[in-house]
């Protein structure tokens, strides 16, 4: 154990004694919001959350959304992450963006870690974690663990996140479709700057993460589940349907975030180019305009919260059919369209200077343009998902 206590000491070098709030406190959860849309730009220029934003996120358990209540966290329902990512997305589509990346990951991998793994690793509940399950690392058995090589690109938060887990598609001369996770601290990895300047997100800092040679204790290594043949078993359709949720969660945000900019803009005493309008509410069809990129938002927010009712179902234990899970998923799929359709009728309205720098709007757009096109959410593969189900194509 001392080994193993010197090989975790380059993460736990910060506050460890906040308390996790209630993330169902609206007001906190609000006033975190106002702290991060007034830090947003900032984190956009600087692609990462400022100190403040990510002090505001964990001071209303964003970060401790899924940390196993026996560690101190929130265990939270699917309805309350959805609940704060969106309203934290508002503010700052980012930093929500981070803190639900990182409750996917406790969420999925937790019962995967050995107890001293899960020990060190929730040694503060509002621990962060970066990295991807993709299988692009090479590991090879050492005395007391193994050494792993790779590099790991679209680590969402590498540059704030004390642990990392990342995948190694061969160990030794294992088979190289039997994939293994490792989670080590990502201090004792390489940070690649491969997310600078990206259009949307930016503030994500979602580089990439370089292993050359690097130890990790056999406590900290996990293997997939598998079944008697030794195949690793794909994720449940609740966890998969969790991933997506998570990933639409800080983009409805970015679009409840967008028809706030705007709303105030429609009444404003601000004349229409080229037209008699004093205000956007002179004009019959700008009205209707707003009125449906409202309920569009509105539409999505109902869908996303519908899917969460369907995942605390099946936590709780009850029976949700596949079919369940495929048709939920497309509501997710329609719920990200509506978004994206609602923001473009609300940038008609309020014009080109939404993409001038700094304005709020276009940051939105930006964050939604990228976040949406996420692997999680791909419409097209759900869509054949969705069809294979109702088929009966079980392949």
């Amino acid at each position: 154990m001392p080994a193993i206590a010197a090989w975790v000491e380059v993460v736990i070098d910060h506050d460890t004694d906040l308390r996790v709030a209630e993330a169902t406190d609206t007001a906190d959860v609000r006033e975190a919001r106002a702290v991060l849309a007034a830090h947003a730009a900032a984190t956009e220029e600087r692609g990462r959350p400022t100190t403040e934003s990510l002090a505001a996120a964990r001071g209303v358990g964003a970060f401790a959304a899924t940390t196993p209540a026996r560690y101190g966290g929130l265990d939270a329902d699917s309805r309350t992450m959805v609940d704060l990512f969106v309203e934290l997305g508002a503010g700052c589509p980012s930093t929500s963006w981070l803190a639900a990346v990182s409750a996917t990951a406790k969420s999925m991998f937790t019962d995967w870690m050995s107890a001293e793994a899960q020990d060190a690793f929730y040694a503060d509940p509002h621990v962060s974690i970066c990295g991807t399950a993709r299988p692009a690392g090479h590991a090879r058995t050492v005395a007391g663990g193994t050494r792993i090589t790779g590099s790991w690109s679209y680590a969402s938060g590498c540059l704030d996140s004390p642990w990392a887990m990342v995948g190694a598609a061969v160990i030794d001369d294992a088979p190289a479709d039997r994939p293994y996770l490792v989670l080590l601290p990502t201090g004792q990895l390489t940070v690649e700057r491969t997310w600078d300047g990206a259009t949307g997100l930016r503030g994500t800092g979602s580089h990439t993460l370089v292993a050359d040679d690097v130890f990790v204790p056999d406590a900290f290594l996990m293997t997939l589940p598998r079944d008697a043949d030794g195949t690793p078993l794909p994720p449940t359709d609740a966890r998969r349907m969790q991933v997506a949720l998570h990933t639409v969660s800080p983009l409805l945000g970015a679009a409840k975030g967008a028809l706030e900019v705007v709303e105030p803009l429609m009444r404003a005493d601000r004349p229409v180019f080229g037209t008699p309008y004093r205000r956007r509410t002179d004009s019959p069809s700008a009205r209707r305009t707003f009125a449906d990129a409202a309920q569009l938002v509105r539409t999505a927010e109902h869908r996303t919260r519908a899917v969460a009712d369907v995942l605390d179902t099946a936590e709780r234990g009850g029976p949700v059919p596949p079919v369940e899970f495929a048709h939920a998923r497309m509501q997710l799929m329609a719920a990200v369209q509506e978004c994206r359709r609602a923001v473009e009728q609300l940038l008609d309205l309020h014009g080109s200077s939404a993409f001038a720098p700094g304005n709020p709007l276009g940051r939105f757009w930006r964050d939604l343009a990228v976040g949406t096109r996420h692997a999680a959410i791909n419409p097209w593969v759900a869509a054949d998902d969705y069809a294979r189900v109702l088929s009966g194509d079980d392949a």
